[in-house]
Formats: C-alpha cells, structure tokens, sequence
C-alpha cells in the first residue's frame, strides 16, 4: 500500500484526477517494490498534468489510447528519448490496469506510435477509441479487424 495523499494545487481538473487517482487507485496498488511505484505513481502524476491542462477528463476512467499518444508526441517535442516514451507507455500502462472499471484498455506499443503518428487524422482516432473500448460485463477489449 502506497501512502500518498493529494494536495490541492488550485487546478480543479487536475485536482479531481488526481484525488481519483490516489484515492481509487495508488493507494490500493500491489506489485513491485515500494520504491518502484513510488517512481511510477511520480511519472504518473506528470501524466495526470499533462492530461488535465491538454484535454480535461472528467473522470481518470476515461483515459484513452489518443491521451497516451498525445502525452508520448508532447515528451519528443520536449525532447526526450524514444527509450523515455517507452518506459512512460509502461508506467502508464501498468497503472491504467489498476484502474477499477477503466472503459478503455491500453493498446500495444506500436499501435500507439501509430496512432501518435495520426492523432490529426479524426477517423483513425475513433477507430482506436472504439478497438480498445472495454465491453461492459466481462472487461475485454473487441480487437480491431485484421489481427489476430
């Protein structure tokens, strides 16, 4: 069990996912060392401000695939490594899965270099959106057509 509580930073979007975030999902986390989602939850929340002042969510079980890929086009504008973006995908990743009733999954990692890639392109962000859209009841992912 994480023990990290949220300050309030006078952002009300951020300060809801951030409360959700601590409050429905870091708290209750299991796997790795201490240390280790000590780091993660850290890269996360830089995630969580780049998510509220970009596009704004309501609520952090409504993370898309097109968030990630927005987040990992901002990190290469920055400058940083495709090694850097990389690890961010598993972090983001690997906390999207401790999300309680997430309506989407994470895609793999090259879809989401693709999508990145086409974030201007409106159709193929839907088509995405609705891939990896969970299907309530039994939490899977309806894959896209052509793969296996």
């Amino acid at each position: 069990m994480l023990r990290v509580s949220w300050e309030d930073t006078g952002n009300p979007i951020l300060d809801r996912l951030g409360r959700q975030f601590v409050d429905r999902v870091a708290r209750y986390a299991r796997g790795g060392s201490y240390e280790k989602r000590i780091e993660w939850y850290r890269k996360y929340i830089k995630f969580l401000h780049f998510l509220a002042e970009r596009f704004g969510p309501e609520d952090i079980r409504n993370i898309q695939p097109r968030h990630v890929a927005a987040f990992s086009k901002y990190l290469k504008e920055l400058g940083r490594s495709e090694r850097t973006v990389l690890r961010y995908y598993s972090v983001i990743r690997w906390w999207h899965r401790q999300i309680p009733w997430r309506k989407y999954e994470m895609p793999e990692n090259k879809v989401l270099l693709e999508l990145e890639a086409r974030l201007d392109d409106k159709r193929f962000c839907e088509e995405i959106k609705n891939s990896y859209r969970r299907k309530r009841g039994r939490g899977r992912v309806q894959k896209p057509h052509g793969t296996i």
